[in-house]
């Protein structure tokens, strides 16, 4: 089990900048570390690795300590069985796959550390390139190479800095199952760096949620990206709707309370909290159902009528600002906008289930 518990402030220009404030636990499978850029992911990973030195704090895994201030203890890099992936591979260009693997294999014999070369390449899936430069290499092959030479040291921890980052989407969804794969057989604990929710829900056990230098919230990341518990966690999960209003009223006969947000008000599943209490909500863009007519006999306890504000396209989805008395962002398929005949003034409904509204401390 890896421990951290640590404190870094960065000067810049003279003057107190970035603080990375982290402390978390991550136990054995793939422990997904996710935020967005310049939230500390990479100066995490590297602390632990022992190329940043933290001011403060302590760094654990299992019985070995790898830093901790109050005991004056910073175990040098080589020292503590660490494996790295890079996000740009690294490997060096005038050496073959297999010799790249060889540079890190902990095996002092000659046989010893060629059979270990072979079984790593086979491993992940890169044995017939085993006299390849790295040149001659596809990214996906280039990013297993990498990955066995991280494994050929023996680490008792992997970490993984967005290594899938510059692959194609087909080979990073390939890439993605033989990481998953790679950690089941060789049992150590992985800590993935990744700002992709897909990336995350698909081989994470365990995720954690960084913001501004610290852990948000850490749990399963389905319920985590479904339901944060947090106004920072909502906004790097990318929950699209955050609203601030007051406790109106309850209906324990009903399991709901009432919200009132100032233009509207919304039904939300029954809360502790007081009647006046302010709360902040978060619903997802996603939950809202949208509807052209007004619909009767509905599960969701929410219909509030508005109007299109604007829409935003891309490729595979369309972002709907409606205006309800308060700004709500909804998305649906670019089928379904034209379906409903969507623009700019024209009146709808919205449809919220009250499990959909979730309350963010």
């Amino acid at each position: 089990m890896l421990n951290v518990a640590i404190k870094k402030q960065f000067a810049s220009n003279g003057r107190a900048g970035f603080a990375l404030s982290a402390d978390f636990t991550a136990r054995q499978g793939i422990t997904v570390l996710f935020g967005a850029s310049g939230s500390g992911k990479t100066t995490t990973l590297r602390s632990i690795a022992g190329m940043v030195t933290p001011d403060a704090g302590r760094i654990s895994l299992g019985d070995a300590v790898y830093f901790d201030s109050a005991a004056r203890v910073d175990l040098a890099m080589q020292k503590r069985r660490v494996g790295f992936v890079f996000q740009d591979y690294l490997l060096f260009p005038h050496l073959t796959a297999a010799e790249n693997v060889a540079y890190g294999a902990k095996a002092r014999h000659e046989h010893a550390r060629q059979q270990q070369v072979s079984e790593l390449l086979e491993l992940v899936g890169v044995d017939y390139a085993a006299d390849r430069r790295p040149t001659e290499l596809s990214g996906g092959e280039q990013q297993r190479v990498a990955l066995a030479r991280a494994l050929a040291s023996e680490p008792a921890i992997l970490l993984l800095d967005e290594p899938l980052s510059a692959v194609d989407v087909a080979t990073r969804s390939r890439l993605l199952d033989e990481i998953v794969e790679v950690q089941r057989k060789t049992g150590i604990p992985f800590l993935y760096v990744t700002h992709s929710p897909a990336d995350a829900v698909r081989i994470g056990d365990s995720l954690l949620v960084m913001s501004e230098g610290s852990i948000v919230q850490q749990g399963k990341p389905l319920e985590v990206f479904n339901a944060p518990l947090n106004v920072p966690a909502a906004r790097v999960v990318g929950t699209e709707n955050i609203l601030v209003g007051r406790i109106a009223g309850h209906q324990p006969d009903e399991g709901i309370s009432v919200v009132d947000l100032g233009a509207c008000r919304i039904v939300i599943l029954r809360s502790q909290l007081a009647e006046g209490s302010r709360v902040t909500l978060g619903i997802r863009a996603e939950d809202i159902i949208i509807s052209r007519e007004r619909i009767s006999r509905t599960s969701a306890r929410n219909l509030l009528a508005g109007t299109v504000r604007h829409l935003l396209r891309d490729e595979e989805s369309v972002e709907v600002v409606a205006d309800c008395g308060v700004d709500l962002k909804v998305r649906i398929t670019p089928q379904a906008e034209r379906a409903l005949e969507l623009a700019p003034g024209v009146e709808i409904f919205l449809l919220i289930k009250a499990s959909s509204c979730h309350i963010l401390s």
